[in-house]
């Protein structure tokens, strides 16, 4: 707890005891040299991993913001971290390579290169295959332990994240306006759907195994991910470049270049609620266990909404854009990095991310993008009847 001094407005005694753990309170901000694009990931031990556009990735402590290691790659990071089983941590950068290092020290283990610019996060699948796009036309599956290419696939520039569903399919969009499910093992095309724009969002996976993305026609698509049908789509007023996320109940949140965020059934993709922002949205939400959802947009703030009726419970006004995607800790501190050069901890009323299928971005705080139902909990919960 921390003590206020003693202040005076207007004549008036007006000071109180304050938490210091109050929602909304920044913790702490840690500067890199330029702005952080990158979403952060956790580690063990509270650790949390990010990149930054001055080419490096940081690994910070989760309590302090002190940084424990940094390692310098060829060019900006704009891809988020994912954390395998053993600690390594995988990262693209835009000098067209993808990265293995260790969580510990940052010393490199193998890297491998593209063909281009590497924008996509990594997922890693159950085998601990890496598994990440470049914009030279490629998906790529890498062994985690060597970087060995095991297979490649051709679906055109990759600026998507994969997603990887149960059975081990991997789903992901391409700028040349489609979604692709892929044999997880082999890399062979299962199904394509086309849509009418570039797709930069990453699919979320539903508990019934929906898949869901945006892309820039302003629209958000739900897929049967056995058979690549839609479902249904929703029209927002702006390209869709942010990924959903599902929280429980299966409610999908995403945001839109329209500056808002929705709330959607997850089922009927009928819209529950919208929130207007003052900016794009191209931040994805994450859900807290308490159903707060938190978001940041180009107005330069970070918000917490009641996922039940999209009331903003508060904000932060931070020193520029958010586009961050934020992760939250299990302690409730939520992590998201800013245009103004800075990774923010953030207090919140969240104890952790909500138990549902999908409900942050690349699902988990070890960002893999890998359906994980063990910890669902409540699955039928909704807003409304």
């Amino acid at each position: 707890m921390r003590i206020l001094p003693l202040i005076w407005i207007s004549g008036i005694l007006t000071s109180t005891v304050v938490e210091a753990s109050e929602p909304g309170e920044v913790v702490w901000g840690f500067e890199t040299g330029s702005p952080v694009r990158s979403s952060p990931s956790l580690g063990g031990g509270g650790t949390v991993y990010v990149g930054s556009v001055d080419k490096k990735v940081y690994a910070l402590n989760g309590a302090t913001g002190e940084k424990k290691w940094e390692f310098v790659t060829g060019g900006e990071v704009l891809s988020s971290p994912a954390i395998g089983s053993d600690g390594t941590v995988y990262v693209g950068s835009v000098d067209k390579k993808v990265y293995a290092l260790n969580g510990e020290s940052g010393i490199k283990k193998w890297e491998f290169l593209t063909g281009d610019k590497v924008y996509s996060s990594p997922a890693i699948g159950k085998d601990g295959s890496v598994i990440v796009g470049s914009l030279d036309d490629h998906l790529y599956a890498l062994d985690g332990r060597t970087g060995d290419k095991k297979w490649t696939a051709k679906i055109g520039d990759v600026g998507s994240s994969p997603s990887i569903g149960l059975d081990g399919t991997v789903y992901i969009g391409s700028l040349d306006t489609k979604l692709y499910a892929l044999d997880g093992n082999t890399g062979q095309k299962k199904w394509e759907f086309k849509t009418q724009g570039r797709i930069g969002s990453s699919p979320a996976i539903g508990l019934d195994g929906t898949v869901y993305f945006g892309s820039v026609d302003d629209k958000v698509y739900a897929l049967d991910g056995q058979t690549g049908v839609k479902k249904w789509e929703f029209k927002t007023g702006g390209n869709v470049e942010g990924s959903p996320v599902v929280g429980t109940g299966n409610v999908v949140y995403v945001g839109s270049e329209d500056k808002k965020v929705y709330a959607l059934n997850g089922q009927t993709g009928a819209k529950f609620w919208q929130f207007e922002t003052k900016g794009k949205v191209r931040s994805s939400p994450a859900v807290g266990r308490d159903g707060v959802v938190y978001v940041g947009s180009e107005d330069k703030s970070f918000y917490a909404l009641d996922g039940q009726t999209g009331a903003k419970k508060w904000s932060v006004v931070m020193g520029g854009n958010v586009e961050s995607s934020p992760a939250i800790g299990s302690d409730g501190t939520v992590y998201v990095g800013c245009w103004d050069k800075k990774l923010y901890a953030v207090r919140s009323s969240s104890l952790g991310a909500a138990a549902s299928a999908w409900p942050q971005f690349r699902q988990g705080l070890r960002r893999v993008g890998v359906v994980d139902l063990s910890r669902i909990k409540y699955p039928f919960l909704h807003i409304g009847d």
